[in-house]
């Protein structure tokens, strides 16, 4: 299939309603699809780090780096779910890239179509590129604009964060042959932000919208017990799912990036909107991550700080 066809809005799926598309995809069939993919470019991802000076880096204007690592698990996640969802939209790092040149306002007509799938193949190129262990795979189905399976692995450790809407979050170790699946599920963090440790990145372009976030940074450090800034969005978002951060924030990410690690935190119980507090989809400019009652704290604190 061509790359027009992936994630182009000249592709023309088959036709459905709103009122009978749930039926046309059960969801727990594609959640076993993410899975089995997001391992597999996993087990891909572990062995190109094995041999990082034989990879082929290219440098994307305003958008990072990439390798021939992240091309390559792009490929084999669509090519598999083009084998089982040969109509669907899929919307991938890589791909879209060329596709749109890094103008991510283009992709946005996504969120108007019936189902999209929306894959990182390597979140966290940075540190796998450097030999650290923090980068993920992140697989999620959309459905009119909104996550319904998200699937979040860490290769280096197994560790694979999955949720489908409606259905909570769960945690399973990929690589553990009898590995049981641990639900997560917290509705509330009542640390005060002077006692939380958050986490946050940055986003590449500099210029105004760099200074704000910095500004936002160093206020942020001033009330909080610590930040730390990791390089994997999708990461940062399930540790703040599993309660290791107490929230994560950033400005700037792609769909790519949150899709998956939003609902995933959603289910889990953290509050997940955008800076002025409208409720997150995949597409927002902004995103705030954290429990109740910390995620008011930190809304007030930044209103205060913008």
């Amino acid at each position: 299939m061509s790359k027009t066809q992936k994630i182009s809005s000249k592709a023309t799926p088959k036709k459905t309603t709103k009122a009978n598309t749930k039926s046309e995809v059960k969801l727990d069939d594609a959640l076993k699809l993410a899975l089995k993919l997001a391992g597999e470019a996993g087990t891909l991802l572990l062995k190109k780090q094995l041999k990082l000076s034989s990879l082929k880096i290219k440098t994307k204007v305003a958008q990072g780096i990439a390798s021939n690592a992240d091309t390559e698990s792009e490929q084999l996640i669509i090519d598999g779910i083009l084998k089982k969802y040969p109509a669907h939209f899929i919307l991938a790092e890589e791909s879209a890239y060329t596709e749109f040149k890094g103008e991510m306002s283009r992709y946005q007509f996504l969120k108007e179509k019936e189902w999209v799938w929306i894959i990182d193949p390597l979140d966290g190129t940075n540190n796998f590129l450097n030999g650290l262990d923090y980068f993920g795979v992140c697989i999620s189905l959309v459905h009119y604009g909104q996550p319904v399976v998200g699937v979040v692995l860490r290769p280096t450790s197994g560790e694979c964060f999955y949720a489908v809407k409606g259905k909570g979050t769960k945690l399973i170790n990929l690589w553990k042959k009898n590995s049981r699946p641990t639900v997560i599920k917290q509705t509330s963090n009542k640390k005060p932000l002077k006692n939380s440790l958050m986490v946050t990145g940055f986003t590449t372009e500099k210029g105004p919208v760099f200074e704000e976030e910095f500004t936002l940074f160093k206020n942020m450090v001033g009330t909080s017990r610590g930040i730390r800034r990791m390089g994997s969005a999708a990461l940062d978002l399930c540790y703040v799912c599993k309660g290791i951060f107490d929230c994560f924030w950033e400005r700037g990410l792609a769909a790519w990036d949150v899709s998956a690690a939003g609902l995933i935190c959603l289910e889990s119980g953290v509050k997940v909107t955008d800076y002025s507090g409208q409720k997150f989809h995949p597409f927002q400019e902004t995103i705030v991550a954290a429990r109740a009652p910390l995620h008011s704290e930190i809304l007030s604190k930044f209103s205060n700080s913008l």
